[in-house]
């Protein structure tokens, strides 16, 4: 089976009207302000709502060394 989208929208969406616009379009045909780059990729790197990548890992840090002894006590105190 295949699950990919059944149509691949590749217009631009304008940052400041909201308005449709073709890919390859650099200015608004609404409003004239400049488009992005790029048509808007869904879970592309940088995009907006996407989770940060993870840490890299690593190994624990050793533990610290111990303390001195203490003076040995004398019984009830």
């Amino acid at each position: 089976m295949c699950f990919r989208p059944a149509a691949v929208e590749i217009d631009k969406t304008c940052p400041a009207c909201g308005a449709k616009n073709g890919a390859a379009e650099t200015k608004c045909k609404e409003c004239g302000a400049d488009l992005p780059a790029g048509p808007a990729m869904p879970g592309a790197p940088g995009a907006p709502g996407a989770p940060a990548a993870p840490g890299a890992p690593g190994a624990p840090k050793a533990p610290g060394a111990p303390g001195a002894p203490a003076a040995p006590k004398a019984p009830g105190q």
